[in-house]
């Protein structure tokens, strides 16, 4: 009986699993149903062209880990949000938005400079000719589209910030169900449209980006937000220099972990087609399972800056004691599903021009499932931990480490598992499962130190 009455406790209490569940649901849900229009969008990719399918990953990882900088950056403007909405500080809110949209704007032009040089990258990488081909067109596009996608992160910290979360998942499912149409109208060319395959699918995320871009101005603008100085768009070199301070360690920390992901499908791409696919299958079904974790983490982020820019350092390590709570138990059921039903989560990818393929991949496919079972575990308390001390402001601490440790634990022991000593695609994976036990280590003791009490990335003179 005490346990369940530790749990109801728990549940009502301010910090508590009910105010958790009120702001991560609908993240959650956002960044899942993010993750199943990846799935599906690579679903329809490998009933196109198994070259399509095998180029979608690299070419994919790559352009999101150029992405992934200034996303990083962008995106923490919800800690800003949170901060001073626990602050009552309301008419920072609005302009603190537009300084990220601009911050946007200049990103999107260097991330339009990579791909002036996607065949370099990818004709150079060892892949077959016709997937590299692939990955060269994928690349490009997507990089024509990074403004809107740039703008719809920053813009959407107006609402996340605030916990008001439902909007942004409204907003979300709206942009996903505009790609996935796209995607079976352009990749198959089905409804007069022309059959662009793999490009079919870069315009299509393009398309639903810019959309989203247009919803998000308009509802921000709106004479309902007025309390919250939103038509203030003057810029504010002084609040895009904090927002870099704080906003970049953590772009640079989110660039790394792609980038770390990024060339190790690069490099066990080398390995052959079958290695490829079968690292490809198994980071989509990873994308599946670790979006609601990362919608826990941006949840956490929201509510521990909400609670430290009211001063109530209790109330956000209760924050953080729910959250880990909810995560746990999420994890476990994970891990059971991954090692009990393998057939089941690869049955997605038996048809098409996958089909032939699968069965000769099949067993790998179920021992790399199993490795990342045990990766779900140090996954999970990395996410939790860091976004914890995240939303204090402790951003440096977290680049740093996912920095060194992405080149320590995946980029150097990658090259020289598959180039060099050829020890092949199990070895690779196993040194990935290291990087994320390190890392889980690393957030967690950092979290335990206390330090990230004492942070904020706002003025905390007179709070209300």
């Amino acid at each position: 009986m005490s346990v369940f009455n530790n749990i109801k406790r728990q549940y009502r209490t301010a910090g508590g699993y009910l105010e958790f569940f009120k702001i991560a649901i609908p993240l959650i849900i956002s960044t899942s149903i993010g993750a199943i229009q990846l799935f599906i969008n690579r679903t329809f990719l490998s009933l196109y062209s198994r070259e399509a399918f095998a180029a979608s990953a690299p070419a994919g990882i790559s352009n999101w880990a150029v992405v992934t900088l200034f996303l990083g950056t962008l995106a923490y403007v919800d800690v800003f949000v949170a901060q001073y909405y626990g602050k009552r500080e309301y008419q920072s809110i609005g302009p603190v938005i537009w300084q990220s949209v601009y911050l946007a704007l200049v990103a999107a032009f260097i991330i339009l400079c990579f791909s002036f040089f996607s065949e370099s990258i990818f004709m150079n990488i060892g892949h077959p000719y016709i997937v590299a081909c692939e990955e060269v067109k994928f690349f490009k596009v997507l990089c024509y589209g990074a403004f809107p996608t740039l703008s719809v992160a920053a813009l959407s910290g107006f609402y996340a910030g605030r916990g008001k979360t439902k909007v942004v998942l409204l907003v979300g499912v709206y942009g996903v169900t505009i790609n996935i149409i796209l995607d079976i109208c352009l990749i198959f060319g089905y409804l007069s449209f022309p059959r662009l395959g793999i490009l079919g699918s870069a315009w299509s995320s393009n398309i639903s980006s810019t959309i989203m871009f247009i919803t998000y101005v308009f509802m921000i603008v709106a004479k309902g937000n007025s309390n919250y100085n939103t038509r203030c768009i003057k810029p504010n070199f002084n609040f895009m220099k904090r927002l870099l301070r704080y906003g970049f360690p953590n772009g640079v920390q989110f660039f790394f972990d792609m980038t770390g992901f990024g060339i190790f499908i690069l490099i066990v791409g080398t390995l052959g087609i079958a290695e490829l696919t079968v690292s490809n299958i198994v980071l989509n079904i990873n994308n599946l399972i670790v979006m609601p974790l990362v919608g826990c983490g941006m949840a956490m982020s929201i509510m521990v800056g909400n609670y430290l820019g009211r001063n109530k350092v209790s109330l956000a390590k209760m924050s953080v004691k729910s959250a880990a709570h909810i995560v746990y138990a999420y994890s476990v059921i994970v891990i059971f599903v991954l090692i009990l039903l393998p057939n089941q989560l690869l049955y997605p990818f038996s048809y098409g021009s996958q089909a032939l393929l699968m069965d000769n991949i099949r067993p790998m496919a179920i021992n790399l499932l199993r490795i990342l079972a045990v990766y779900l575990i140090f996954d999970a308390s990395g996410i939790i931990f860091a976004a914890a001390i995240k939303g204090a402001g402790d951003t440096v601490f977290i680049m740093k480490i996912l920095t060194t440790f992405s080149v320590v634990f995946v980029i150097i022991p990658t090259y020289f598992i598959v180039v060099v000593f050829k020890f092949g695609i199990y070895v690779a994976w196993y040194f990935m499962l290291t990087y994320s036990i390190a890392l889980a280590i690393s957030f967690y003791c950092r979290y335990r130190s206390g330090k990230w009490k004492k942070m904020r990335v706002i003025d905390m003179k007179n709070v209300v």
